[in-house]
């Protein structure tokens, strides 16, 4: 269950993932202005590399997205980094 908008929030992911030696997440969902880029930001603030892939998570509205997207990958990446699902897909190759 995850009591609030971010996934780490109030739950033991973050304990779960260190136990298994996770150091790279990537995400994907709705919203990607709420409750994806909350989780991501609590990730990237403990520590773990993120990436959102951009056509595997949506918004009610295309400019919260794009919005979320620019925040992201600011200032060199200091959230994370953004990518397509078929970039994603060739660099697991």
């Amino acid at each position: 269950r995850k009591p609030g908008k971010g996934a780490f929030f109030g739950t033991d992911l973050d304990a779960r993932l260190k136990s298994l030696g996770v150091k790279s997440l990537l995400f994907t969902g709705v919203t990607t202005e709420v409750c994806v880029q909350t989780t991501m930001r609590e990730a990237n603030d403990r520590g773990f590399e993120c990436l959102l892939v951009e056509d595997a998570t949506e918004s009610y509205f295309p400019e919260f997205k794009a919005a979320t997207l620019a925040m992201i990958t600011a200032q060199n990446g200091i959230v994370g980094w953004t990518a397509s699902a078929a970039d994603v897909v060739a660099a697991m190759k």
